[in-house]
């Protein structure tokens, strides 16, 4: 549901031959610890299905530079987020599209500002591909600015190269 289909091809590249990618997605999210694991998500549920969710934590007090695991195209996505330690960053807010524009992913959005405000970080950030613009709209309406942008090089995973935007709200505390 995130990415436009970035995140799965992602996993099918990390994916050992004969293993599905929907797989190594589902063992990163089973994990205890890292960045997709299931202790950072957030779910949506509408008569007992998932309809939407999000991933968010705290990002490191301190930036650390990105590590030889990350691929070369993610790399301007921890560019970005490095630009603002300490931060709630929103990894990935994703809604089946049925269930858009019913203000469902606005309630992520304020669930990731208290968790914000619970964990006493300074400000949201998120990293969204500025071809993406029905994201783009709704977290400006959330009150998301763009402060940066990066060369977001997608052809190797088979996508349009375009521009990763750091998108930043200040915490009300």
């Amino acid at each position: 549901m995130a990415s436009e289909g970035l995140i799965p091809a992602l996993w099918d590249r990390m994916a050992p031959e004969g293993m599905d990618g929907s797989a190594v997605g589902q063992a990163l999210v089973s994990e205890e610890d890292g960045v997709f694991s299931y202790q950072h998500g957030f779910v949506l549920e509408q008569d007992g299905s998932p309809i939407g969710g999000m991933i968010g934590y705290p990002l490191p007090a301190t930036a650390e530079p990105a590590g030889p695991e990350v691929p070369d195209a993610f790399v301007a996505v921890e560019e970005l987020a490095n630009l603002v330690p300490g931060y709630w960053y929103i990894n990935v807010v994703a809604m089946l599209p049925e269930a858009r524009g019913k203000g469902l992913g606005a309630a992520l959005l304020n669930e990731a500002e208290a968790q914000a405000r619970h964990s006493g970080c300074p400000g949201l950030a998120l990293v969204v591909a500025a071809t993406n613009d029905g994201a783009i709209h709704a977290y400006a309406r959330a009150g998301y600015r763009e402060v940066a942008r990066r060369p977001f090089e997608l052809r190797e995973f088979g996508f349009k190269s375009t521009e990763a935007l750091l998108m930043t709200k200040e915490a009300i505390q």
